[in-house]
């Protein structure tokens, strides 16, 4: 016959046993779960990247275009010696504030400035 301390720590140990399995399969299961959101995190930032790339482009795109604008316009005035009307200086002026706030350099200012500066015209001259 087994004595009565034998059969309670052997009762302990197993019941302890199985609250101690019980908790170990509850952290995996936690710890899978951060697994999937770790991963949803990976392509959130992937996602991420490709849109401030995406912008850069884009950021980049419109001020070659702007810059582009500038550039006509004055090749169409100032280094054919033409005066600039008015409504020009307003378009070239608004072309540059976009332009300049997209990081352009200073040969559009450049170009602009001369533009400013031009004699202006009457534009039904």
């Amino acid at each position: 016959m087994t004595p009565i301390w034998v059969t309670i720590l052997v009762a302990v140990i197993t019941s302890t046993g199985g609250a101690i399995a019980g908790a170990g399969l509850k952290q995996l299961d936690r710890l899978s779960r951060l697994g999937g959101l770790a991963d949803r995190l990976d392509r959130v930032d992937a996602e991420n990247r490709k849109r401030d790339e995406h912008s850069r482009l884009v950021d980049d795109a419109l001020k070659a275009l702007l810059f582009d604008k500038i550039a006509r316009l004055h090749a169409d005035t100032v280094e054919r010696g033409r005066p600039v009307p008015t409504p020009v200086k307003t378009r070239v002026d608004a072309a540059y504030e976009a332009y300049a706030a997209l990081g352009g350099n200073g040969v559009g200012r450049h170009y602009r400035d001369e533009m400013i500066a031009a004699h202006a015209a009457d534009p039904t001259d």
